[in-house]
C-alpha cells in the first residue's frame, strides 16, 4: 500500500503520518529527509524526532531514497518518508551548488530538470516496486501566487509535478487542513 499525505505548513499532515503508521502491523521506518541548515530548522526536526516514537528505526536519508525502498532489509516494513518537499528541495540545493552561483536562469533549469527527471524516475519505479507500505508526506504549494523569482518558481513547479507523479502511483491520497484529514483517493 502508498499512501501519498498532503498539507500546507502546520497542516497535521506529519501527525496524520505518524498516527497511520502507528497502526500498521509492520515494524516502522521513519526516513527523515531534514537537513538542519539553521537554528529554527534544529527545533523543527527536534520537536518532530520528539513527537515519534522510540521504537521505530529512523534513517536520515537527504537525497538517495531509492536506496531505501530498493534495499531487501526494508521490504515487507512500513516507512514513513517525511517529506518529499525536502528533499525536493535538497535535490535544487545540491545542483544549485554545482553551478556556484546565484543566477537561476534557463541553463540552471535545464540542468535541474535533467538531473531530477531522472532521480524522480527511478524513486517512482522504485516506490511502485516495494513490498510493504509507504506514507509519503509532502506539501502542497499550489495554493499560494507565483513566485516572484526564478528558483522559487522551478521548485513550485517540480512540487506540484513531483506531487501529482506520486499521486498517480499511490494507492490512497489525502489533503490535510487544520489537521483534518480529507480523502482525495481511495484505495480500491
Amino acid at each position: 500500500m502508498k499512501h501519498l499525505i498532503l498539507g500546507g505548513v502546520r497542516s497535521g499532515k506529519s501527525r496524520f503520518a505518524e498516527k497511520l503508521a502507528k497502526e500498521s502491523k509492520a515494524p516502522v521506518v521513519y526516513v527523515a529527509t531534514a537537513e538542519s541548515f539553521d537554528t529554527e530548522m534544529t527545533h523543527r526536526i527536534a520537536r518532530h524526532q520528539q513527537q515519534r516514537p522510540h521504537a521505530w528505526l529512523t534513517i536520515e536519508c537527504p537525497l538517495e531514497l531509492t536506496n531505501i525502498l530498493t534495499d531487501p532489509s526494508y521490504q515487507n516494513q512500513t516507512l514513513l518518508i517525511d517529506c518529499m518537499t525536502l528533499w525536493l528541495n535538497n535535490w535544487l540545493y545540491s545542483v544549485s551548488l554545482q553551478h556556484q552561483s546565484t543566477e537561476y536562469g534557463s541553463h540552471f533549469r535545464k540542468d535541474f530538470e535533467r538531473q531530477f527527471d531522472v532521480v524522480k524516475q527511478q524513486f517512482i519505479e522504485s516506490l511502485q516496486g516495494f513490498s510493504g507500505t509507504v506514507i509519503l508526506v509532502s506539501n502542497e504549494v499550489g495554493f499560494s501566487i507565483t513566485p516572484d523569482n526564478p528558483l522559487s518558481r522551478v521548485f513550485a513547479d517540480y512540487q506540484g509535478w513531483l506531487n501529482q507523479a506520486l499521486a498517480e502511483v499511490c494507492d490512497t491520497v489525502t489533503l490535510v487542513v487544520a489537521g483534518l484529514p480529507l480523502t482525495l483517493k481511495e484505495a480500491q
